[in-house]
C-alpha cells in the first residue's frame, strides 16, 4: 500500500450524514403533524391492542414510584399501560390528533396520572414544561434528522435510563407488498444506525429483539386491505386493486369469524436501553 492510499476506518464513517441520506432514499414520506392528525384514530385502532406493547414493557422496569417521559407517544400505545403501573406519565406528541385520542382513552379507561403536552423534537421541552423523568423512552418515533442531538436530548431528559425502540428493516412494512403493486422499496434508515451513533457518542446500549408473529388476524378483507393500505402514499384505485389481490393471497386460513394474513417475515423491532451512568459526562 503507498502513502497516498487512504485506510478507512470505523471512525472516519459519519453515521450523522449516513442516516439523514438513507431517510431521503426511504420510499415512504415522512408526515407531518396534520397528516398524523388525520390518520390518528386509523392509527391508534391498528396499534392500540398490539401485542408489541407487552414485548417493549417487558423489557423495562416499571416501578409504582417512578415517572416516565413518553417521546412521540401517539394515541397512547404505550403511555396508557405503561400510567397503570407508574406514578406519573408525561407524554408528548407534534400531533393534537393523537394526543387527542390519548386524553380520550385516558378518560375512558379512569387513568388520571398522564400528563400531555403538544410539542415536538425540535422544540425546547422546558420552555413547554417539561422536566426530567426516572425514565425516558421512544418507540418508533426518531425520524428525525438530527438523530444525534435527538439521543443526547433524550439522556438529558432522564434520571435513571432510557429505552428507544427502532424497527429492523423492513419492518413495520412488506417488501413483498410493494412489490405487486410494482413499487420500489427502500425502508430507509433502522436500528443499526441508532446503535452506531450511540457508539460514537460513547454509549454501549442492551438490545433486546421484539418479534411480532407472522399471522395477522382482521375482522373482513375490507379491513385487512386497510391495515396494508397504510403503509402506501397517494395509493391509486388500480394499486388498491392490487394490493386486494395481493392480501387475499396472504390468506392463509379463516376462523372464529376472522381472516388470517400471514406475512412472508415478522416484523421486528431492536429496543436500545442504556443507563444514565452509561452517558460518558451526561451528553
Amino acid at each position: 500500500m503507498t502513502d497516498s492510499q487512504h485506510i478507512i476506518v470505523y471512525d472516519d464513517i459519519d453515521w450523522q450524514l449516513l442516516w439523514q441520506q438513507s431517510r431521503s432514499a426511504k420510499s415512504w414520506k415522512s408526515k407531518a403533524a396534520k397528516d398524523w392528525d388525520k390518520k390518528a384514530e386509523a392509527f391508534a385502532g391498528r396499534t392500540i391492542d398490539s401485542a408489541y406493547v407487552d414485548l417493549f414493557l417487558d423489557h423495562v422496569d416499571l416501578d409504582p414510584g417512578v415517572s416516565v417521559l413518553d417521546v412521540g407517544c401517539g394515541p397512547g400505545t404505550l403511555a396508557l399501560p405503561i400510567a397503570k403501573r407508574v406514578r406519573q406519565v408525561t407524554a408528548i406528541d407534534y400531533s393534537q390528533g393523537m394526543l387527542d385520542i390519548l386524553n380520550d382513552q385516558a378518560a375512558h379507561q379512569g387513568i388520571d396520572n398522564i400528563n400531555t403536552i403538544h410539542c415536538s423534537w425540535e422544540d425546547n421541552w422546558a420552555d413547554f414544561g417539561v422536566e426530567s423523568h426516572d425514565l425516558v423512552i421512544a418507540s418508533s418515533s426518531m425520524n428525525i434528522p438530527d438523530l444525534a442531538g435527538a439521543l443526547q436530548k433524550l439522556g438529558r431528559f432522564a434520571r435513571s435510563a432510557i429505552h428507544v425502540a427502532e424497527p429492523i428493516a423492513p419492518s413495520p412494512f412488506d417488501p413483498e407488498a410493494f412489490a405487486a403493486l410494482n413499487r420500489k422499496f427502500s425502508s430507509g434508515p433502522d436500528y443499526i444506525y441508532t446503535v452506531n451513533m450511540l457508539y460514537r457518542l460513547g454509549i454501549h446500549p442492551r438490545i433486546a429483539i421484539l418479534e411480532l408473529e407472522r399471522d395477522q388476524r382482521f375482522e373482513n378483507l375490507e379491513r385487512a386491505v386497510e391495515g396494508y393500505a397504510w403503509m402506501f402514499k397517494d395509493l391509486q384505485p388500480e394499486e388498491r386493486q392490487l394490493l386486494e389481490k395481493y392480501v387475499k393471497n396472504r390468506i392463509v386460513k379463516r376462523e372464529a369469524g376472522q381472516l388470517v394474513v400471514s406475512r412472508s417475515e415478522p416484523q421486528r423491532w431492536a429496543l436500545l436501553s442504556w443507563s444514565i451512568h452509561d452517558i460518558p459526562s451526561r451528553t
